[in-house]
């Protein structure tokens, strides 16, 4: 699983960023169109006419465009975190299918999915992945310590606004932006602000763990730990003798207990970084079981993986490992 790039960086990560043709792209694998009405079945088993939001169509294309289709009627995700995410995003609106070969492709009957996907989660995979393939360049604050030379750089076209910073959003970018409530008027609008929290851009240099909402939200989380959520958080704490020895059984020769100490200790936070991923959201809390089905899985999301941190640190005081960084 790759690490997310940084804007610099990220201009690698798909061999073309943005299809030439939309629609002759999605023609020729064979997607249909959408924007019409969908039947799709209720729990009861009844079949019932349903309307997409406003932000499917527009979501929905973003996503088949913007990932790198190395082979005909195939979208890979090349093991990059928001090219993952993305093709999960598909699955879950009820478009694609996985393809055993590493990516995702069409699905031959795309419907409404019952159960949609949360829409900031949706909105949170549309940022990471618009930033991955440059369709997204966040730009420095004017003024900044560290800002770089414009020189080469394309002119930021959306102005900082509720905490965020300038940016350049490519044209073909903007519906989809406007759908999910994240641009309006060429500016970031104020539920933009706790999207990109979760893509966190360096140049901007926010620290939103210093913000209240974060804190509050990590105090609420540590007071209402719901019993099953407890029992999992609590085996993430504990590595047995038993997994280390498993792990010096099948690991090459040289390697130390030390180095199972600090392979498992990863995987211990990658674990509690999952649960937070997909039991967790800043806006509600820790969510049921019923909830979590909408979630998807961002494992990049910088709100998450620093929630984490900061719960650990006061839920876990004898794991400090659990309150370390990833990478």
């Amino acid at each position: 699983m790759a690490k997310r790039t940084t804007s610099t960086g990220r201009r690698a990560a798909s061999k073309k960023p943005y299809a030439g043709s939309l629609g002759e792209m999605l023609d020729e694998s064979g997607f249909e169109p959408l924007g019409r009405r969908i039947q799709v079945s209720d729990r009861g088993g009844r079949t019932q006419l349903a309307s997409p939001p406003k932000w499917f169509d527009p979501a929905v294309e973003f996503l088949w465009a913007a990932l790198p289709d190395l082979a005909a009627n195939h979208w890979d995700h090349l093991y990059i975190d928001a090219l993952q995410s993305a093709c999960q995003a598909l699955v879950a609106l009820g478009q694609a299918v996985l393809d055993g070969g590493g990516g995702i492709k069409v699905n031959p009957e795309p419907a409404l999915p019952s159960i949609l996907p949360r829409t900031d989660d949706v909105a949170t995979v549309i940022v990471c992945l618009a930033a991955q393939v440059s369709l997204l360049e966040y730009r420095h604050f004017t003024g900044a310590r560290d800002r770089p030379s414009p020189m080469g750089l394309r002119r930021p076209n959306i102005r900082p606004d509720h905490g965020c910073g300038p940016a350049y959003l490519a044209p073909e970018a903007f519906r989809v932006f406007e759908s999910l409530d994240l641009v309006l008027n060429a500016r970031w609008t104020e539920r933009a602000e706790t999207i990109i929290w979760r893509d966190n851009p360096s140049e901007w240099g926010v620290d939103f763990t210093r913000d209240r909402r974060f804190i509050s939200a990590r105090d609420a989380a540590l007071e209402t730990v719901p019993d099953d959520i407890a029992e999992k958080i609590e085996k993430t704490a504990v590595i047995t003798e038993e997994s280390i020895v498993e792990w010096l059984q099948i690991a090459p020769k040289d390697k130390t207990r030390e180095d199972a100490l600090k392979s498992l200790r990863l995987w211990s936070r990658i674990g509690l970084d999952r649960v937070f991923n997909r039991r967790w959201r800043l806006d509600c809390g820790w969510l049921s079981v019923e909830e979590s089905y909408r979630t998807l899985l961002i494992e990049c999301d910088a709100v998450s993986i620093n929630m984490r941190r900061h719960f650990a640190s006061r839920y876990l005081p004898h794991a400090p490992f659990l309150n370390e960084r990833n990478w």
